[in-house]
Order: C-alpha cells, then structure tokens, then sequence
C-alpha cells in the first residue's frame, strides 16, 4: 500500500509542479488524466487491503473499522466522480498519440 501511495503522491507532486511552472493546459491535460488514474487506483487497492487486514470488522458500520468500511463502500463512486478511467486513459491515448 505504501508503495503505490508513494508513487501516487509523486506522481501528484510533479503534476503540481509543472502546472505551477505554466505549462498549458492542453499540455498538462494527458498527465492530470494519468495522476487521476493512478490515484484511483491507488485509493481502491488499499481500500481493498485495509479490508482484508481489518478482516469482518471493516464490514460494519462502527467499531474499529467503521472508516474502512466507509471508504470501501465510496472507491468506486470516488473513482467515477471526475471521469471514469476509460475515458482518462482514452484522453491520454489520444494525447500520446497512440
């Protein structure tokens, strides 16, 4: 988990960067695109972790794993929210000319 949330947050941090540096959105479109799949899909492998540690107590809604049962139930809606991911990387294709 730690893994993909680093790289994930690395992937954000240079995003910033190159926004905060003027690079043109039409330029900086493709990578928004990527940094959001990369983040989704980050978020949605460890909320599927954290269940699977947490075990039956992240499946009820209070104790010790009610926030894992929270966030497990939202990835998905959390994910679809600003795009879905076929149509991210279709953008990032497109920009890449693939």
């Amino acid at each position: 988990m730690a893994r993909t949330v680093e790289s994930s947050h690395a992937l954000l941090e240079q995003t910033a960067y190159q926004w905060k540096a003027g690079i043109t959105d039409a330029a900086l479109a493709g990578m928004v695109a990527l940094t959001k799949v990369a983040c989704t899909r980050s978020y949605a492998l460890c909320a599927t972790e954290a269940t699977q540690i947490l075990g039956g107590a992240a499946c009820v809604r209070g104790g010790a794993g009610e926030k894992v049962e929270r966030l497990y139930r939202e990835v998905r809606i959390n994910a679809i929210g600003g795009g879905s991911e076929e149509i991210m990387l279709d953008l990032v294709g497109r920009q890449a000319k693939l």
